[in-house]
């Protein structure tokens, strides 16, 4: 049988690898992002979402050591990183499909005043 200080150790270290995970998946999201592969980030963030709701389910914010409390921030510090960086690249990756969209309205707006067929969408 376990006593209470295995089994907060035992909480602790399962905690962690759960964080650890959640890192590890923010990071090859951040990896995906910069070399625009967005099915990928897509894809993962799916895995990024059940991490997660498994690390809200197991982190009941108990009172661990100052090493837990440590790596801890050190991984959320990575998490709040890569969600950054990722945001950062997704960012400019919209605002490129907004100018190609505002480019193919204002193709329409030119065919449509002029009746000019030769302007095409080649953007």
């Amino acid at each position: 049988m376990h006593n209470g200080c295995n089994m907060t150790q035992q909480q602790s270290a399962d905690i962690l690898k759960t964080y650890e995970h959640l890192a590890e998946v923010t990071g090859r999201m951040r990896i995906a992002a910069c070399q625009e592969d967005w099915d990928s980030v897509i894809a993962l963030e799916t895995e990024c979402a059940s991490v997660y709701s498994h690390l809200v389910s197991v982190d009941q914010s108990a009172s661990f050591d100052g090493e837990y409390q440590r790596r801890k921030a050190e991984l959320v510090r990575k998490l709040l990183d890569d969600d950054a960086q990722i945001r950062e690249r997704l960012s400019g990756q919209l605002n490129h499909v907004w100018r190609l969209l505002e480019g193919g309205r204002q193709v329409d707006r030119l065919n449509s005043a002029y009746g000019v067929a030769a302007v095409s969408r080649t953007e």
